[in-house]
């Protein structure tokens, strides 16, 4: 971008000027007085004349100076063009090793050769003041997206690798997904452009900028506006400046699912009516299904499934319920002690214990003492539940009776128990201070279910002993 004026240069004007005495009439008349005898005073009023005119012309081009302009402002005079133009030259290739690529001054440079009376040479300060009003500057490549200038890079082929990162960035290395797609929603393209050497960045900058928004550091980039203007990213409002891409994939992904197996029920009359087992687990079956998912910077947007193969068949649960609707003995209603030997530890809501529902048994014997039922009847329910642990609930037709802090259960849901029957043994399952016997009486709403496990009143169980 240098435009250089440089006129003739000392040395040339001087041999115009010698060729031209040569041939004037003062050679003519030198020749004339050649050999000629003149007076002395003669010869001192020509040696005068001729030092006065070397005098006269010695001034003359001594205020002759070349005139060292950046953009039109004069910025110094200087009497030798050529350690100008070397100081530049060594500016421009100290910026190009600094940065890695060629850079030109961005302003007009001009060196023109002028006349000035009174001027004064300063080639110190009109270095320095090259130094500190060049801008340098290179070509580039400027990024843009849909049409609209973001980041310069260095050259078109690290705009192709700013579109591979874009692309490449949200696919899935999982090992039953198989890309199918990859689209950039947006035109990322490249134009030449001509910025300070400071604002390229690296593809791997690029691509982090417009996919996350981060910046590529302060200082280090500066953002084309819409009008083309390079300035800091401060200056711009962000919704200017922050462009983002969106990359949308389509991958094929093969997912294992579970089929859910179904129930059927079969009727037995040889069991109670509020009895049932299962006779034939159900098992789940597998399926392969393929989707086909559509992502947008790796965020699923739409998902279609194209094809399901069964892999393992589910089996079908059969439940067997009873039918019969006979009523177990129900006995005198005073039941049997259910730990032959054992003593009350805790009565039935005692003043110390207003929720305590049932007594509290205890053995000498401890853990595993045999439990008993209190009476003749159907087992509706056993299992695991919280604070009572291991329990089991027998219906005797108007009442139920609960044991809990089992240890073991002997009896399962749907068996029939005689009275003084070993059922379970004693333990501290749940919330139990120690091995001990849990026991409740619960009064029956005469449907024979046990519904709710509070759906059945309870009832102070001393009431129903004779021992």
């Amino acid at each position: 971008m240098r435009s250089w004026k440089i006129r003739l240069r000392p040395a040339a004007l001087g041999e115009k000027l010698q060729r031209a005495y040569r041939y004037s009439e003062l050679r003519k008349l030198q020749l004339w007085f050649k050999g000629k005898t003149l007076h002395w005073a003669v010869y001192l009023a020509s040696a005068l004349v001729l030092v006065g005119a070397a005098m006269t012309l010695h001034h003359y081009y001594s205020c002759f100076f070349y005139v060292v302009s950046v953009e039109g402002q004069e910025v110094g005079l200087v009497r030798e063009a050529a350690e100008i133009e070397q100081f530049l030259d060594g500016l421009y290739e100290k910026g190009s090793a600094f940065y890695g690529m060629p850079v030109e001054p961005e302003q007009e440079i001009t060196i023109e050769r002028e006349f000035r009376s009174y001027g004064e040479e300063d080639t110190v300060a009109v270095k320095e003041a090259l130094r500190q009003q060049i801008n340098l500057m290179t070509d580039a490549v400027m990024l843009t997206v849909d049409q609209a200038p973001v980041i310069p890079l260095m050259s078109e082929d690290e705009v192709n690798e700013v579109i591979d990162l874009l692309s490449n960035s949200f696919i899935s290395q999982a090992d039953n997904v198989k890309l199918l797609e990859i689209t950039l929603l947006e035109e990322v393209a490249g134009v030449p452009c001509c910025v300070p050497p400071e604002a390229i960045c690296t593809p791997e900058e690029v691509a982090s900028f417009l996919l996350d928004g981060e910046d590529p550091g302060e200082g280090r980039l500066l953002l084309a506006s819409r009008h083309g203007e390079f300035l800091h990213d401060d200056d711009l409002e962000a919704e200017e400046v922050r462009p983002t891409v969106h990359v949308q994939t389509v991958e094929e992904v093969k997912t294992v699912e579970k089929i859910p197996f179904t129930t059927s029920y079969r009727y037995n009359n040889r069991m109670w009516h509020t009895q049932s087992r299962v006779a034939v687990p159900g098992e789940v079956g597998k399926k392969e299904i393929t989707y086909h998912v559509t992502f947008e910077n790796g965020r699923e947007i739409a998902s279609r499934k194209v094809s399901e193969r069964v892999l393992e068949k589910p089996t079908t649960e059969v439940i067997e319920k009873g039918t019969a609707r006979a009523t177990p003995s129900v006995g005198s209603g005073r039941f049997l002690w259910p730990v032959s030997g054992g003593r009350i530890s805790s009565g039935y809501r005692t003043a110390s214990r207003p929720g305590h529902i049932g007594i509290d048994i205890i053995h000498p014997a401890g853990r595993g003492t045999p439990i008993q039922a209190a009476d003749s009847g159907v087992v509706v329910e056993t299992g695991s539940r919280g604070g009572l642990g291991k329990y089991i609930v027998i219906y005797h037709g108007r009442y139920y009776t609960v044991y809990a802090h089992n240890s073991v259960n002997y009896v399962s849901s749907g068996a029939k128990v005689s009275r003084g029957q070993t059922i379970a043994a004693m333990g501290s399952t749940g919330n139990a201070s120690g091995p001990h016997l849990h026991f409740e009486v619960r009064r029956s709403d005469g449907s024979g279910v046990w519904g709710q496990w509070y759906k059945n009143a309870p009832v102070n169980p001393l009431s129903f002993f004779s021992r």
